[in-house]
This record gives C-alpha cells, structure tokens and sequence, in this order.
C-alpha cells in the first residue's frame, strides 16, 4: 500500500500536466492539432485536409501515353522519381510519359505552382482596370492589415517577393545553381506566423505583419506574400480566388475540374499552395497563358503579357536565373546544345515544373516527388523532338 501512493500520484501529476499542456495548446496555439492532423501536403490526392472546387471543362480527358522518352530523359526520370512528362510543341501534344505507378487522370498537388496563377491573375487585374499599378501601395487595397510600414509597400515587392516581409525562415535551396534564390519556403517552428495562417488562413496574423527596412528589396521567398496579393485580388474583384481562377484562367484553358486547399471550413483557399489537377491540366494552363489566351480574346494586353514573361529583363539578369510576377525566368545558353533562348516556369516543392518558350511554342510539365535537373530536362526535351 505505501507504493501505491507515489504511483497514484505520478499519476495524477502526469495526467495534471497533459491537461495543463492541451489547455496551453487550446489557448497559445489551437492550430496545432489540425497541424498535426493534415501534415505536409500530400504529393498526390487524395490528400487530407479541406478543399473547395475549382470549376472546369468536365469533359476534358487527360492525355494519353504517347511517344517514348529518349536515354537522357530516361536517365533523368528516374534520378529523380519523376512521375509524369508531357510535352507539347507546334500546337500539338508531342510525348506524354507516366511513371508505372501513376496514371494519366492522377491528380498531383501542385504546390507552389499555384503561386504563378496568382501572378498571372495580378497581371489580370491590371488589364481589367482593378489595379491602377503595381507601384500603388499595398494599403490602397487592404487597409486593415499590417503596420504602417507594410501598408506603405508596394504591390510589385510583394508580387516580386521583395517586400521585406519576416513571416517565415529562408530555405537554402535552389534548383538551378543560383545561390541567392531560395525556391521553397517551410515552416520550421509549429508556433510560428506561417504555421498558424496555414490552418487558419491571413486574418490569423495579419496585425503583425510588418515590412522590415533591412530586408526589402532583397529576395526571400515567403507565402506570406502571395496570401496577400491573394487577398488584394478577392477584394478588388469580390469573388473568391476559385471563381476568379476558374472564370480567368482555368476554364478558359480547357482544364478539367480541380480542387484547391481551404484554410479551414468557410475561409478562403490557400493562394499559395495546393490545387490537385493532373499534368494534363497544367500543360493546358501552360500553353494558355504561354499563347496569351487566343487571338480573339487575349488573356492580356500584349504589354501586360511581355511583362509577365519578363520581356523587360536585362540579359544578365535572366541568365543569373530571376523571380519576376511570381513566375520565374531564365535561359539556355549551354554550347553545343540545339535550344537556345528564353524561358519562363511555374515551380513548385519537389520540382514540379511547367516551362513555357513562347519563341519556340513549347511547354513541358513535369511532375514528381523530387528534383530534376532544370536546364538539362528542356535540353533532353527538345532533343526529344528532332527530327
């Protein structure tokens, strides 16, 4: 009996101090059970978390096994656990490749591929007249969120990923051997601002963001900033993103239906993050943003879509591999290699690609659960289609 005392009280002092921890948890942090709960976003659906639809073409099939890949695209499939290639050169499909354990209608999270829909949205809203520049300052648009100092930055630093923002810890990687440009940013810390608006959504620390002297105009890829111009855009227009991306973007591309990330039941989706469509779709998207829509209803103002395909940029800039509107550019350039020029990409986490060469009417997607080597897989694409 005298040892039944400590235990019962080891008991009870252990029970006391889990009650303690989930009231700590409840007050401090109560995003962190769904946090835990959903995990890092799937590569693949299903997916766990909550989803809204984003409206297409229902009819729309995904595109068939067609072509082989030649030995370097082989080589660099398999490096890096590539799942899906799909090329599309001339206005017409040249080779859709699937890995064996995936399918053609396999619906891929696209990460922050969804970013570069975003910037293209913004360059939208300019063309339709709910944005009188990106030089107009963030405040205009969204009055009640941040201080002074982020209310005074400009839309571009945002759109850029320059604004000075502090939300998130800079990731050290990089894809295409720039040391400076870090491509995927994570939330190390569960308790940390991109944690809790991950789960639930903007509203959940918009009073303490700030825009950092020291840190704008230097490059620090943060989702932080493309939830606010998320947020810019859904209030200039009044429509959800969704709707917005569907009745802009995505319907008139041809894509099938997809489903995007919601912060949590009744709020917005996650701007930055996670629509779950087929490779088949985003070679759709790629081609249509890449054609600037069609001759009788352009997707932009050729200004506007030159601008968006960092037409403006100096030579060394591109090749130095540059983040324009949220989308990225860069060149081939490589001796001996057949493709030269220009190029723009979507990119998300695990290198999930959408290039796009409007000189040489070429789009290749790529999606998989690691890295591929950029340069080297337009190289080894275009080689692909010589004849």
């Amino acid at each position: 009996m005298p040892r039944l005392k400590p235990m019962l009280f080891g008991m009870a002092a252990v029970m006391l101090a889990t009650g303690l921890a989930s009231a700590a948890i409840m007050v401090f942090a109560p995003h962190l059970p769904r946090l835990a709960m959903e995990g890092y976003p799937a590569p693949r659906w299903p997916a766990a978390g909550r989803f809204t639809p984003v409206a297409g073409n229902p009819s729309a099939a995904p595109f068939a096994s067609m072509g082989e890949l030649n030995a370097r695209l082989s080589q660099l499939t398999a490096e890096s656990d590539g799942k899906a290639l799909l090329i599309y050169q001339g206005d017409r499909l040249q080779l859709a490749h699937y890995a064996s354990d995936v399918k053609p209608e396999t619906r891929y999270n696209s990460y922050s591929l969804a970013k570069s829909l975003i910037g293209a949205l913004l360059m939208k809203a300019r063309a339709d007249g709910k944005i009188a520049s990106l030089d107009d300052p963030i405040g205009k648009y969204l009055p009640a969120v941040g201080d002074q100092s982020l209310q005074q930055t400009p839309l571009r630093a945002f759109a850029t990923m320059r604004s000075g923002l502090a939300t998130e810890t800079d990731a050290a990687k990089s894809l295409s051997g720039t040391d400076h440009k870090a491509l995927e940013a994570v939330w190390a810390n569960p308790f940390d601002p991109m944690a809790r608006m991950h789960i639930k959504g903007l509203e959940a620390i918009a009073d303490e963001l700030t825009s950092l002297p020291e840190r704008r105009g230097r490059f620090s890829y943060q989702n932080t900033n493309t939830a606010l111009i998320g947020a810019v855009l859904s209030k200039v227009y009044g429509k959800p993103l969704q709707q917005l991306l569907a009745e802009k973007i995505w319907r008139p591309s041809g894509a099938a239906p997809a489903d995007w990330r919601i912060y949590n039941t009744g709020l917005p989706v996650s701007p930055y993050c996670c629509i779950f469509a087929t490779a088949s779709d985003w070679l759709r998207v790629g081609a249509f943003l890449m054609h600037n829509g069609d001759e009788e209803d352009p997707f932009l103002p050729d200004a506007l879509w030159h601008e968006l395909f960092g037409a403006a940029l100096a030579p060394t800039d591109r090749a130095a591999g540059s983040y324009g509107v949220h989308i990225y550019h860069d060149v081939l350039n490589r001796d001996g290699e057949p493709l030269q020029g220009s190029f723009s990409y979507m990119l998300g986490r695990g290198g999930q690609v959408v290039y796009m060469m409007p000189e040489k009417k070429l789009v290749v997607v790529r999606f998989g659960e690691g890295n591929q080597l950029l340069h080297s897989t337009l190289y080894a694409a275009w080689r692909g289609l010589e004849r």
